[in-house]
């Protein structure tokens, strides 16, 4: 037998030194009968014990003893630690834990220390412990947790401002948005996070928003505007726009915040100190991303070319009376010269008005302009007797809950070229009168490509982007906000291109595709159909080829992207092809 150790042996143990000095771990050894077999250097840098304990041979018992005495406490729960600790009892404790088969456990030693403790017990009696100092892990995961509690402090204040708030990255997409800003569009933060503005706004909005941003963005000086909002349940919003950059040199952001004055500019309520004048703001409150209400628009379109451009021009810190028994051109007028700078409220008839006019005079105030509707009975007798006052008599021509069918009737019966309305883009609705031809040539003149696109999208802002963009074009297009109307609408207008959208209520747009394929195999005509999806899957791609499909975009849409796919498929009209 020979007890003579190998002469590669202190070789050996160097190697073990150097290897658990590279790994920043301390090791100890002991065998069966808890006596020291290993230590190595490291160990000495998590306790201030005398090197000679580490001596092989030594009793565990002993260098625990060494440990308690250098002021090292380990082992013992946060509750506990404030007590007086028997030296006894705790050796004792820490041997129990060294005869586990495996202990592993991470200790706090001193203030700002913590070290990874490991035992093992190996098959023949020995134990094997290491040491690894974690301090730096550990605070990064305090850091982590205080980061992570301040980004739902954050969150939720952000959630709870009563303002209208919203954060884009420096590629200016949306990183956070609030309840208060959604409440505006009526949409949820999941619609409009991880988009730009250009898939929210038409595309004189998007490039004025984005241009500001920018701006922000590139120089950091804060960005100020008065905006009038129409938000979704079509109710009229002014706020103050303002716009910071925050965040270090690469990793800017740019935070939008908006503080409503509706009621200062409606005069709901005082301005300050008692006054009852309403906030007049330099300027006017510019037209911002709105809601977009085709009707409303329409109306207010058409009452205000009705009024001299120099008029409206001028509004600021003028008094305005509007005559009406209509509510709905009273809420549009009204709004209307408020933003413009003016002082206006409304009456509803003759009486009225002349009550209206007594009451300024013995206050002293004059008014500057009256606009009378034709609806308003004697109204002969206001423009008449006008007091010396300017007076504007305006036609709206049915203005109210019928002006839509009122619209579409008298927009079906004028060219687009003699339509007073311009190029007015009016929804068909499900009841329409539509047929069925086998022989393309069977099918009306106007019925065949009298619209250049048809957009078959379900989401109101989407729509409005659409609209926006081939209106800029010049293209005569119609909305679709379902597969079944789209199939409908494609029945009756025979489009020269179909801007489908895959995910739509009633019928998607895969199902509409395949409905319009098979009608074709009677007409003998193809319309080029092109997919619009929200991700560019390979699944969604061949499911869209397999329907029929000819090409496919993804949102959000640009001008450019639109323009490019028109280009290809429907710049010249298609010929008929026999079948």
């Amino acid at each position: 037998m020979n007890d003579v150790a190998p002469s590669d042996a202190h070789i050996r143990l160097g190697m073990f030194e150097a290897a658990c000095d590279i790994l920043a771990a301390a090791v100890i050894v002991y065998d069966k009968n808890d006596c020291l077999v290993f230590a190595s250097r490291q160990v000495l840098r998590y306790f201030p014990i005398p090197p000679d304990t580490l001596t092989p041979g030594t009793r565990l018992r002993d260098v625990l003893g060494a440990i308690f005495d250098s002021g090292v406490r380990y082992g013992i729960a946060p509750d506990q630690r404030h007590k007086a600790i028997n030296r006894e009892e705790w050796i004792s404790t820490r041997i129990s834990a060294h005869w586990r088969e495996q202990h592993e456990t991470v200790e706090r030693l001193g203030r700002d220390r913590w070290i990874h403790f490991r035992k093992r017990r190996l098959p023949n009696g020995y134990n094997v412990t290491t040491l690894v100092d974690v301090s730096e892990q550990k605070k990064q995961e305090e850091q982590w947790r205080l980061d992570l509690e301040r980004i739902a402090l954050t969150e939720e204040i952000l959630e709870t401002l009563p303002s209208p708030m919203v954060i884009k990255d420096r590629n200016l997409t949306y990183i956070a948005v609030n309840k208060a800003f959604c409440a505006i569009y009526d949409t949820s933060a999941e619609s409009v996070l991880g988009r730009t503005i250009w898939a929210l706004a038409d595309a004189e909005s998007a490039g004025r928003i984005e241009a500001s941003d920018r701006a922000v963005l590139e120089t950091g000086e804060p960005f100020t505007l008065a905006e009038h909002i129409i938000r979704a349940d079509g109710s009229d919003l002014y706020v103050v726009t303002r716009k910071y950059r925050i965040g270090a040199p690469g990793h800017h952001a740019v935070v939008t915040v908006m503080e409503d004055l509706s009621a200062f500019v409606t005069g709901e309520r005082a301005v300050a100190d008692g006054d009852d004048a309403l906030l007049r703001v330099p300027g006017g409150f510019v037209e911002a991303q709105n809601c977009f209400d085709p009707v409303r628009d329409a109306e207010r379109r058409l009452l205000l070319t009705q009024l001299n451009p120099e008029d409206l021009g001028a509004m600021a810190g003028r008094r305005v009376l509007v005559v009406t028994p209509n509510p709905r051109i009273e809420d549009i007028l009204v709004g209307e010269f408020k933003a413009r700078g003016a002082d206006c409220c409304a009456v509803t008839g003759l009486r009225e008005y002349e009550a209206f006019l007594d009451l300024a005079i013995r206050h002293a105030l004059s008014v500057d302009l009256v606009v009378v509707d034709d609806n308003v009975p004697d109204h002969g007798e206001i423009v008449a007797n006008g007091h010396g006052i300017a007076t504007r008599l305006i036609v709206p021509d049915g203005i109210g809950s019928d002006f839509m069918r009122v619209l579409v009737e008298e927009h079906e019966l004028l060219s687009e070229n003699e339509s007073p309305l311009g190029d007015i883009v009016t929804p068909v609705s499900l009841s329409d009168d539509w047929y069925i031809a086998t022989d393309i040539a069977t099918m009306l003149p106007a019925a065949i490509g009298d619209v250049e696109v048809l957009v078959a999208e379900d989401n109101q802002i989407n729509q409005f982007v659409f609209s926006q963009i081939l209106e800029g074009m010049g293209i005569s297009h119609r909305i679709a906000e379902n597969g079944e109307e789209a199939v409908m609408l494609w029945r009756k207008h025979q489009p020269r291109l179909v801007l489908m959208d895959i995910s739509m209520p009633v019928m998607n747009g895969i199902d509409a595709a395949m409905e319009i394929r098979e009608a074709e195999k009677l007409t003998g005509t193809h319309t080029p159909i092109v997919a619009v999806t929200a991700q560019a899957l390979n699944v969604d791609m061949q499911n869209c080829m397999d329907a029929g499909m000819d090409d496919y975009i993804t949102k959000p849409v640009s001008p450019d992207m639109i323009e490019a796919i028109y280009r290809r498929y429907a710049a010249t009209r298609p010929e008929k092809s026999v079948a």
